[in-house]
């Protein structure tokens, strides 16, 4: 952890019950305010549409997210777990900073992320990003 900043026990819970019990569709998580640790920002249930990930992604500050990414093809209902990396452009410098440097503590400990996207304008989170990762794979 090049940061320092620790990853509260609450995030590897919350995402085992995504990832095994399906319990919910998107974790959201964010350095907490006194910038000790990441945690747990909100929960959303499963089957979380698409566009409730991109309304949900903050304008001017960054956030993790863990969505569990359904989609059509080959005939058949898929889905991918992905981990976003939301740093956008506006964000200050310093909050920029500490996500990009804490990013990678926290997605060894979700361990079972399938796919990896980064983000800095939602142009860079669309349907059609997703399904570009998930089909590299």
């Amino acid at each position: 952890m090049s940061s320092g900043i620790k990853i509260d026990a609450n995030c590897t819970e919350t995402y085992n019950q995504l990832k095994l019990g399906r319990k919910f569709g998107m974790i959201s998580y964010k350095i907490s305010d006194d910038s000790t640790q990441i945690v747990v920002d909100k929960t959303y249930p499963p089957n979380t549409p698409f566009e409730t990930f991109t309304a949900e992604l903050p304008e001017k500050d960054c956030r993790y997210v863990v969505y569990d990414f359904e989609y059509f093809e080959e005939g058949a209902n898929k889905n991918r777990i992905v981990f976003v990396a939301w740093c956008p452009d506006v964000a200050p410098i310093k909050k920029k900073m500490m996500a990009t440097s804490s990013k990678d503590s926290l997605r060894k400990a979700l361990v079972g992320i399938q796919t990896e996207i980064q983000g800095t304008d939602l142009s860079e989170v669309t349907k059609e990003a997703f399904m570009s990762k998930v089909n590299k794979i």
